[in-house]
């Protein structure tokens, strides 16, 4: 048994040898007289070259970013920009050098806009995932509060239907799309969850001396408020069902370039007329007085 065994050792030592010369031979080849050590230095000479490159193009674009605005002198938080620096070396794309660039210098111009947490979920994107991102950004609505720059609440609502049953399929987000969204920390499980978004109604009072405040919701990129027709109470509730947002999402929901998408938003505002609610578009995102 000793015998059969060092016997087999011997058998796959030697296949081993082989497989190094084979390889060695097949190295010179291909390399010429360079050694094993001289290749592997080439190698991590090529990669420091190319992730200088990579951060050298995401602080170019952030530049473009800042270009016309005016930055406050103040430091961005030195573990976060650590953080970013160590992540944003690894990314080739251009399409997500763009993101990263929009995290710095919005960084930059207001430092704590973006979490550690917000770049581990930027971090593990790649350029399919993103575009997803983006279509689902572009059908958002979003509510604030009064006195913060900071989203209380961004969801997709799934229009009297249900997104987990395909509500959504022919904007582009079907169930499966969900599900990679939600797998990469942008969407919370619930897809039926909802919302308060009485306040977004504009009413009317009755009362000179008493002031009724509306905050106006925001969808693409524009800001509106909800009219309620004849037909609706004075006293009905309002809350709006779909798919949530992450509260990282909603930081990185800030640095997407949103597209157009016309029948999402024809379908929204016949959504909300089914709920005898009129969208009116208002000049920016103040609280109005109704």
């Amino acid at each position: 048994m000793a015998e059969g065994q060092a016997g087999a050792l011997q058998i796959i030592a030697d296949a081993q040898a082989d497989a190094r010369r084979k390889l060695e031979c097949s190295d010179m080849a291909i390399q010429g007289e360079l050694t094993m050590a001289e290749m592997v230095e080439q190698r991590i000479q090529f990669q420091e070259e190319k992730r200088l490159r990579n951060i050298k193009s995401v602080v170019r674009l952030a530049a473009e970013e800042l270009e016309c605005k005016e930055v406050p002198d103040h430091e961005p938080d030195h573990d976060l920009m650590a953080r970013f620096f160590n992540d944003v070396q690894d990314v080739s794309s251009e399409e997500l050098q763009k993101l990263w660039a929009k995290v710095l210098s919005g960084e930059v111009e207001k430092p704590g806009t973006t979490s550690i947490r917000s770049l581990s979920i930027l971090r593990n994107l790649d350029q399919n995932t993103a575009r997803l991102f983006r279509k689902f950004c572009s059908v958002c609505v979003s509510v604030r509060m009064p006195d913060e720059n900071q989203f209380i609440d961004t969801r997709v609502p799934s229009l009297n239907g249900n997104a987990a049953q395909n509500s959504l399929k022919e904007y582009g987000l079907n169930f499966d799309a969900l599900n990679i969204l939600n797998e990469h920390g942008l969407i919370i499980s619930d897809y039926d969850s909802w919302f308060d978004y009485n306040m977004c109604i504009k009413l009317y009072s009755f009362e000179p001396t008493k002031d009724i405040w509306c905050i106006p919701f925001s969808f693409q990129k524009r800001y509106w408020v909800l009219l309620p027709t004849t037909k609706r109470a004075v006293d009905q509730k309002f809350q709006l069902t779909g798919v949530a947002l992450t509260r990282s999402a909603r930081e990185l929901s800030r640095i997407v370039d949103i597209e157009s998408m016309n029948e999402y938003a024809q379908a929204l505002e016949n959504f909300f007329k089914s709920h005898n609610l009129q969208m009116i578009e208002i000049d920016n995102g103040e609280p109005q007085l109704a």
